[in-house]
C-alpha cells in the first residue's frame, strides 16, 4: 500500500529542519571559534622586509576545529530536535488557503548519523596586487523526519564563511610606468 505524503507538508518540514540545522551549526561555530580565527587556522610567513611570503594551512588545527564543530553541532541539533516539529493541520489538506493554519500536528525529528564538517580555502585575485583569502566550512547533517504517514531522511548542507582576508602585494613596476 502506497502512502501519500503531501508535498507541501514535506517542503514545510524540510524548511523547518534546515533552519534547525543552520541554527545548530552557527551556534557550534560561535562556541568553538574565538575572535582570532584566521591566526589560529593559518600560518603566515613573511620575508626579510615584512612582506607576506606564504600562507599555510595548519591542518592539525583545522581538523581539530572541524571535529569540535561537528560534535557541538550534533549535540545542539539533538537538543533542538528533542522538541517535536509542529506542522499546522491545514498544511496537510493541500489547500493553499489553509496552509499554515490550525493547531500543530507534532512530527518527530531524529538526527541520524553525525554532522560532518569540511573546510576549503579559496584564493581569489582582486586587482593588480590584491588576493582575497577565504576559509569556508561546509557542514552536512542528515535528519529523519517521522510523520504519521511515513518517514523521510532530509539532508542539509550549509556553507559558512569563517574568515576572509585581503592580502596586499606590491604593484609591479610595469603598472607604475617604470621599466
Amino acid at each position: 500500500m502506497a502512502i501519500f505524503i503531501n508535498p507541501i507538508v514535506v517542503k514545510y518540514s524540510e524548511a523547518k529542519i534546515h533552519a534547525m540545522t543552520v541554527r545548530s551549526v552557527n551556534q557550534a561555530i560561535g562556541q568553538v571559534l574565538s575572535a582570532d580565527k584566521y591566526g589560529a587556522l593559518m600560518v603566515v610567513t613573511r620575508d626579510g622586509s615584512g612582506r607576506i611570503d606564504s600562507v599555510q594551512t595548519d591542518m592539525v588545527k583545522m581538523n581539530d576545529v572541524s571535529g569540535q564543530i561537528a560534535l557541538v553541532s550534533q549535540t545542539k541539533l539533538e537538543e533542538l530536535s528533542r522538541g517535536r516539529l509542529g506542522v499546522p493541520v491545514g498544511t496537510f489538506t493541500g489547500i493553499p488557503m489553509l496552509t499554515g493554519r490550525g493547531f500543530n500536528v507534532p512530527l518527530k525529528v531524529v538526527p541520524i548519523g553525525a554532522v560532518y564538517c569540511t573546510f576549503h580555502t579559496e584564493f581569489l585575485g582582486r586587482g593588480v596586487n590584491q588576493t582575497v583569502h577565504r576559509i569556508v566550512l561546509t557542514a552536512k547533517a542528515t535528519v529523519n523526519l517521522i510523520m504519521p504517514m511515513g518517514s523521510r531522511n532530509i539532508t542539509s548542507e550549509i556553507d559558512v564563511l569563517l574568515c576572509e582576508n585581503v592580502i596586499v602585494g606590491e604593484v609591479p613596476e610595469i603598472y607604475l610606468g617604470r621599466s
